[in-house]
Protein backbone atom coordinates (compact mmCIF):
# COMPACT_ATOMS: atom_id res chain seq x y z
CA UNK A 1 0.00 0.00 0.00
CA UNK A 2 0.93 3.78 0.31
CA UNK A 3 1.79 3.28 3.54
CA UNK A 4 2.61 -0.21 4.65
CA UNK A 5 4.31 -2.66 2.55
CA UNK A 6 5.51 -5.92 2.40
CA UNK A 7 7.96 -8.41 0.91
CA UNK A 8 6.77 -11.95 1.01
CA UNK A 9 8.59 -15.36 1.80
CA UNK A 10 9.49 -16.77 -1.46
CA UNK A 11 10.45 -14.53 -4.62
CA UNK A 12 9.04 -17.42 -6.75
CA UNK A 13 5.94 -17.69 -6.21
CA UNK A 14 5.43 -13.92 -5.51
CA UNK A 15 5.30 -12.36 -9.01
CA UNK A 16 2.81 -12.80 -11.82
CA UNK A 17 4.25 -15.08 -14.60
CA UNK A 18 2.23 -14.22 -17.13
CA UNK A 19 2.50 -10.30 -16.73
CA UNK A 20 5.73 -8.70 -17.58
CA UNK A 21 7.93 -7.00 -14.74
CA UNK A 22 6.92 -3.25 -15.91
CA UNK A 23 3.29 -4.19 -15.58
CA UNK A 24 3.60 -5.24 -12.04
CA UNK A 25 6.22 -2.71 -11.07
CA UNK A 26 3.72 0.15 -12.34
CA UNK A 27 0.43 -1.31 -10.57
CA UNK A 28 1.38 -0.30 -7.04
CA UNK A 29 1.98 2.98 -8.44
CA UNK A 30 -1.37 3.07 -10.52
CA UNK A 31 -3.35 2.62 -7.21
CA UNK A 32 -1.44 5.00 -5.11
CA UNK A 33 -0.41 7.48 -7.50
CA UNK A 34 -2.80 7.94 -9.83
CA UNK A 35 -1.78 11.80 -10.58
CA UNK A 36 1.19 10.15 -12.53
CA UNK A 37 1.04 9.62 -15.93
CA UNK A 38 2.34 6.51 -18.03
CA UNK A 39 5.90 8.08 -18.54
CA UNK A 40 6.58 8.93 -15.54
CA UNK A 41 5.38 5.52 -14.02
CA UNK A 42 7.45 3.92 -16.85
CA UNK A 43 10.89 6.58 -14.89
CA UNK A 44 9.67 5.63 -11.72
CA UNK A 45 10.14 1.59 -12.73
CA UNK A 46 13.40 2.23 -14.17
CA UNK A 47 15.16 4.39 -11.27
CA UNK A 48 13.47 1.48 -8.71
CA UNK A 49 14.86 -1.64 -10.64
CA UNK A 50 18.50 0.52 -10.66
CA UNK A 51 18.10 1.25 -7.04
CA UNK A 52 17.76 -2.45 -6.01
CA UNK A 53 20.99 -3.15 -8.14
CA UNK A 54 19.12 -4.62 -11.56
CA UNK A 55 21.37 -4.10 -15.06
CA UNK A 56 20.19 -3.24 -18.00
CA UNK A 57 16.88 -1.74 -16.29
CA UNK A 58 15.14 -0.81 -19.75
CA UNK A 59 15.39 -3.89 -21.23
CA UNK A 60 14.71 -6.19 -17.87
CA UNK A 61 11.24 -3.81 -17.52
CA UNK A 62 9.93 -6.07 -20.91
CA UNK A 63 10.89 -9.36 -19.15
CA UNK A 64 9.06 -11.72 -17.60
CA UNK A 65 9.13 -13.44 -13.81
CA UNK A 66 10.93 -16.92 -15.51
CA UNK A 67 13.88 -14.67 -16.76
CA UNK A 68 14.66 -13.48 -13.39
CA UNK A 69 16.80 -15.58 -10.99
CA UNK A 70 15.45 -15.91 -7.29
CA UNK A 71 17.45 -13.12 -6.19
CA UNK A 72 16.76 -10.98 -8.68
CA UNK A 73 13.14 -11.61 -8.30
CA UNK A 74 13.06 -10.84 -4.68
CA UNK A 75 14.63 -7.33 -6.27
CA UNK A 76 11.84 -6.63 -7.92
CA UNK A 77 9.21 -7.58 -5.31
CA UNK A 78 11.17 -4.94 -3.03
CA UNK A 79 11.48 -2.46 -5.55
CA UNK A 80 7.30 -3.12 -5.70
CA UNK A 81 7.68 -2.65 -2.19
CA UNK A 82 9.26 0.38 -1.94
CA UNK A 83 7.52 2.17 -4.83
CA UNK A 84 5.35 4.83 -2.82
CA UNK A 85 7.99 5.21 -0.06
CA UNK A 86 5.68 3.91 2.83
CA UNK A 87 6.50 4.47 6.19
CA UNK A 88 6.67 0.51 6.92
CA UNK A 89 7.86 -2.30 5.20
CA UNK A 90 7.09 -5.76 6.46
CA UNK A 91 9.52 -8.49 5.31
CA UNK A 92 8.18 -11.76 5.26
CA UNK A 93 11.23 -14.43 5.85
CA UNK A 94 12.28 -12.29 2.73
CA UNK A 95 15.79 -14.35 2.07
CA UNK A 96 14.57 -17.78 3.29
CA UNK A 97 14.30 -19.42 -0.34
CA UNK A 98 17.94 -17.94 -1.45
CA UNK A 99 21.55 -19.15 -1.15
CA UNK A 100 23.72 -17.62 1.17
CA UNK A 101 25.52 -15.55 -0.64
CA UNK A 102 22.29 -14.02 -2.56
CA UNK A 103 21.07 -13.45 0.91
CA UNK A 104 23.58 -11.67 2.23
CA UNK A 105 23.31 -9.22 -1.01
CA UNK A 106 19.65 -8.62 -0.35
CA UNK A 107 19.81 -8.03 3.30
CA UNK A 108 22.46 -5.14 2.35
CA UNK A 109 20.07 -3.82 -0.54
CA UNK A 110 17.27 -3.74 2.00
CA UNK A 111 19.26 -1.90 4.95
CA UNK A 112 20.60 0.34 2.46
CA UNK A 113 17.18 1.19 0.97
CA UNK A 114 15.79 1.49 4.45
CA UNK A 115 18.28 4.15 5.56
CA UNK A 116 18.06 5.70 2.61
CA UNK A 117 14.32 6.26 2.78
CA UNK A 118 13.66 6.65 6.30
CA UNK A 119 11.28 3.57 6.51
CA UNK A 120 10.38 1.54 9.28
CA UNK A 121 11.41 -2.60 8.68
CA UNK A 122 9.52 -5.09 10.33
CA UNK A 123 11.23 -8.24 10.05
CA UNK A 124 9.97 -11.63 10.28
CA UNK A 125 12.11 -14.26 10.63
CA UNK A 126 13.66 -17.67 12.37
CA UNK A 127 17.39 -16.58 11.71
CA UNK A 128 19.13 -15.14 14.62
CA UNK A 129 22.07 -14.14 12.12
CA UNK A 130 19.69 -11.56 10.28
CA UNK A 131 18.35 -10.16 13.35
CA UNK A 132 21.68 -9.52 14.89
CA UNK A 133 22.79 -7.92 11.55
CA UNK A 134 19.40 -6.43 10.36
CA UNK A 135 17.52 -5.28 13.47
CA UNK A 136 17.65 -2.78 16.54
CA UNK A 137 14.98 -4.03 18.36
CA UNK A 138 13.45 -7.46 18.49
CA UNK A 139 10.30 -9.29 20.20
CA UNK A 140 10.57 -13.12 20.58
CA UNK A 141 7.00 -14.67 19.81
CA UNK A 142 5.85 -17.91 21.04
CA UNK A 143 2.14 -19.65 20.55
CA UNK A 144 1.35 -16.41 19.10
CA UNK A 145 2.77 -14.60 22.55
CA UNK A 146 5.73 -11.93 22.70
CA UNK A 147 7.81 -13.88 25.32
CA UNK A 148 10.48 -11.38 25.42
CA UNK A 149 10.95 -7.92 24.32
CA UNK A 150 14.50 -5.08 24.07
CA UNK A 151 16.89 -4.05 21.64
CA UNK A 152 19.26 -6.35 20.22
CA UNK A 153 21.89 -5.81 22.37
CA UNK A 154 19.57 -7.00 25.63
CA UNK A 155 17.91 -9.82 23.70
CA UNK A 156 21.29 -11.48 23.39
CA UNK A 157 23.82 -10.15 26.17
CA UNK A 158 20.95 -10.84 28.67
CA UNK A 159 18.56 -13.76 27.34
CA UNK A 160 16.09 -14.24 29.88
CA UNK A 161 13.01 -16.11 28.67
CA UNK A 162 13.58 -20.40 28.63
CA UNK A 163 12.81 -20.17 25.17
CA UNK A 164 15.20 -17.53 24.06
CA UNK A 165 17.65 -19.60 25.57
CA UNK A 166 16.66 -22.79 23.77
CA UNK A 167 16.78 -20.73 20.60
CA UNK A 168 20.84 -19.36 20.98
CA UNK A 169 21.02 -23.31 22.58
CA UNK A 170 20.17 -25.07 19.20
CA UNK A 171 22.10 -22.85 17.38
CA UNK A 172 25.22 -24.41 16.05
CA UNK A 173 28.40 -22.58 16.75
CA UNK A 174 31.82 -22.90 16.03
CA UNK A 175 33.41 -20.37 19.29
CA UNK A 176 32.10 -23.18 21.94
CA UNK A 177 33.04 -26.37 23.29
CA UNK A 178 29.52 -28.53 22.99
CA UNK A 179 29.68 -31.43 20.38
CA UNK A 180 26.22 -31.34 20.61
CA UNK A 181 22.79 -28.96 19.80
CA UNK A 182 20.21 -28.44 22.69
CA UNK A 183 16.85 -28.67 21.02
CA UNK A 184 14.21 -27.67 22.72
CA UNK A 185 12.16 -31.03 23.70
CA UNK A 186 8.22 -31.15 22.63
CA UNK A 187 5.78 -30.13 20.08
CA UNK A 188 4.48 -26.26 19.26
CA UNK A 189 2.12 -25.41 20.59
CA UNK A 190 -1.15 -24.67 18.42
CA UNK A 191 -1.49 -20.98 18.97
CA UNK A 192 -5.24 -21.29 18.81
CA UNK A 193 -5.32 -22.70 22.32
CA UNK A 194 -6.58 -20.67 25.11
CA UNK A 195 -4.39 -21.12 27.68
CA UNK A 196 -4.15 -19.01 30.89
CA UNK A 197 -0.40 -18.89 32.19
CA UNK A 198 2.93 -19.55 30.42
CA UNK A 199 2.45 -21.03 26.98
CA UNK A 200 5.75 -22.79 27.02
CA UNK A 201 5.03 -24.36 29.97
CA UNK A 202 4.96 -28.17 28.74
CA UNK A 203 8.09 -27.68 26.96
CA UNK A 204 10.13 -25.57 29.98
CA UNK A 205 12.54 -27.44 31.82
CA UNK A 206 11.71 -25.04 35.14
CA UNK A 207 8.30 -25.15 34.87
CA UNK A 208 6.12 -25.23 37.88
CA UNK A 209 2.52 -24.54 39.32
CA UNK A 210 2.76 -21.48 39.25
CA UNK A 211 3.46 -21.05 35.85
CA UNK A 212 -0.36 -22.13 35.49
CA UNK A 213 -1.02 -18.64 36.75
CA UNK A 214 -1.48 -15.10 34.81
CA UNK A 215 2.31 -14.22 34.28
CA UNK A 216 2.75 -10.68 33.79
CA UNK A 217 5.62 -8.88 31.89
CA UNK A 218 9.02 -8.24 33.69
CA UNK A 219 11.36 -5.79 33.28
CA UNK A 220 14.84 -6.37 33.22
CA UNK A 221 16.11 -3.17 32.20
CA UNK A 222 14.66 -0.03 30.44
CA UNK A 223 13.07 -1.39 27.24
CA UNK A 224 13.95 -4.77 28.09
CA UNK A 225 10.97 -7.00 29.46
CA UNK A 226 10.28 -11.09 29.82
CA UNK A 227 7.43 -12.85 30.90
CA UNK A 228 8.97 -16.05 33.21
CA UNK A 229 8.40 -15.87 36.92
CA UNK A 230 11.73 -16.74 37.42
Amino acid sequence: GKDISMVFQDPMTSLNPLYTIQRQMEEVLILHEPQMNAAQRKARCLELLSAVGIPNPQERLKEYPNQFSGGMRQRVIIAIALATNPRLLIADEPTTALDVTIQAQVLKLMKDLRDQLKTSMLMITHDLGIIAETCDDVAVVYGGEIVEIGSVEAIYDDTRHPYTKGLFGSLPRIDGEETRLKPIKGEMLDPTLEIRGCRFYERCQYACDRCREEIPMKEASPGHQYRCIL
